[in-house]
């Protein structure tokens, strides 16, 4: 299913793009947010969450917290709870397009197709999703990484969570939480299921 997502969202890019004659791309309508194809992040990471149910893995946990570092092992229904706060808001062209906007640019150093999704005019309090990435593998049709912020302020406290999700390998939160004082704690949690 991971497959499918990239091909029609690389072709839609590459259709709605237009090359300079320089050969560079151009985003895609970056002042008309409703106007930009987005990837469906949360049903890509609901495939990716159904597949590692059905592995015969026992995932690891490894928690870094200001360079301190623990582990743990857990079963395959922990790492939907660990992803869960991730899964919303629904990311799909319904919910963000009055939002966000997209570009998309071939990345030559990381030789990755990279969809970028930035918000496009003030986000609403309730809306804590900052911004998304998708990394595709051209070569292969295959979307290697997501990655994704959020932003919440509790109490006194400013926390940026940033997922990183490797296809079929492993995913992480940083969790950066900063006090008024500008004190800052980082923990890192890493989920891993493929041990290649």
């Amino acid at each position: 299913m991971h497959k499918i997502f990239p091909a029609f969202i690389l072709l839609s890019f590459i259709a709605l793009s237009s090359c300079s004659s320089d050969g560079e791309i151009k985003t895609v309508s970056e002042n008309a947010p409703d106007s930009t194809i987005f990837f469906p992040v949360t049903d890509f990471l609901l495939g990716q969450l159904n597949e590692t149910e059905m592995q015969p893995v026992t995932p690891l946990k490894i928690t870094t917290i200001n360079g301190s570092t623990d582990s743990a092992w857990l079963t395959r229904d922990d790492i939907r709870v660990f992803a869960q706060p991730f899964l919303t808001p629904l990311i799909d062209s319904a919910t963000m397009s009055a939002y966000f906007s997209g570009k998309s640019f071939m990345d030559a150093s990381l030789n990755l197709f990279t969809l970028t999704y930035a918000p496009g005019r003030p986000l609403p309090d309730s809306l804590n999703l900052q911004r998304w990435d998708v990394y595709i593998d051209p070569v292969h049709n295959k979307v290697q990484r997501i990655y994704m912020v959020k932003e919440e302020m509790i109490s006194n406290e400013s926390r940026v969570y940033q997922l990183t999700w490797m296809t079929d390998e492993w995913c992480s939160i940083r969790t950066i939480t900063t006090l008024k004082d500008g004190k800052a704690t980082i923990k890192e949690e890493k989920l891993i299921w493929d041990f290649k």
